[in-house]
């Protein structure tokens, strides 16, 4: 919870789903989401960036840093496994980056296979 108000204090929800919207509709609707995206296309990209949550996240107000923890896990069967998941975790907290542009934003990404 302590996390919560310091980031609240670095940008309003508000503010911050405004300036993500931006960032959200260039993100393709990827065939899962289709379904979401058709029965309410008007909420769907708000609904998805509040669905974007870290795993974890850390913030030094002093040095204005944050950063993000992602955990991903995927099967490694194939070839190039931790490239792609490593990108998905880069690609998932853009909008996020966008709440503070003077800030620093840095993202820790875990990516494990279970083969």
């Amino acid at each position: 919870m302590a996390t919560r108000r310091v980031f609240l204090r670095i940008c309003s929800k508000e503010d911050l789903a405004e300036k993500a919207q931006d960032i959200e509709v260039k993100i393709p609707v990827k065939k899962c989401q289709e379904t979401r995206y058709n029965f309410d296309p008007a909420a769907f990209f708000v609904n998805r960036f509040w669905g974007r949550r870290p795993h974890g996240v850390a913030i030094n107000e002093a040095l204005q840093i944050e950063k993000f923890l992602q955990f991903k896990r995927s099967t490694d069967r194939e070839d190039g496994f931790l490239e792609v998941q490593e990108e998905e975790a880069n690609e998932q907290h853009t909008s996020i980056r966008v709440a503070a542009p003077k800030w620093n934003f840095e993202q820790i990404n875990f990516v494990v296979g279970d083969h």
